[in-house]
């Protein structure tokens, strides 16, 4: 080996070394800035991003049996009271906001859509990232003084930044049906 190329790889290693030991060390400590809440918001969206196309092709039924086996929280998901009796139940909780994503999944999207939704989830890293984004970029947004809907909106536009077009417009259809507005917003913040 000449030593020319000695020093390249000695150089590449000290990049590599020095690039990697400015990584922040939070991913250690990522379950512990969520709460509970967060936690089951992530869990629905993670059982959302993970859900098999084929239960998506079956339909609404196989789809709120799906959600249901696969939370470890109570979600009551009854298409007959819709998106108002699970807005009117739990109101400004994240409760309130799991079981609007929920209800608007099994009740509000057909199969075409959820699977885009899906893909969205899985484009912007994942539920997890994706959750830890929104809160901020909501609570700026309402700081800037824009309304309830303009934030969450907005905050879903920054949370899905790095996706393409069609993800960033498929997670705004999820947080756009007006009872995932009213449930998220009260639940991301003021």
């Amino acid at each position: 080996m000449s030593i020319k190329s000695k020093v390249i790889s000695v150089m590449m290693v000290m990049i590599l070394v020095l690039s990697t030991s400015f990584i922040p060390g939070d991913s250690a400590s990522a379950a512990e800035d969520l709460n509970e809440q967060d936690l089951q918001l992530i869990e629905i969206l993670t059982a959302i991003e993970n859900m098999p196309d084929e239960v998506i092709m079956q339909g609404e039924e196989a789809i709120k049996i799906y959600l249901e086996n696969e939370v470890s929280f109570t979600l009551d998901l009854d298409e007959r009271q819709g998106l108002a009796g699970v807005r009117k139940a739990s109101i400004g909780s994240i409760a309130g906001c799991v079981g609007a994503v929920g209800t608007a999944i099994v009740i509000n999207f057909t199969p075409a859509k959820i699977l885009k939704i899906k893909s969205a989830l899985k484009s912007v890293g994942g539920a997890t990232k994706f959750v830890k984004a929104i809160k901020p970029y909501y609570q700026m947004s309402r700081e800037d003084k824009l309304s309830k809907t303009a934030s969450l909106k907005q905050a879903v536009r920054l949370a899905a930044k790095d996706a393409g077009p069609d993800a960033r417009e498929a997670l705004l259809d999820l947080f756009g049906v007006s009872s995932v507005i009213g449930s998220c917003s009260a639940a991301f913040g003021k």
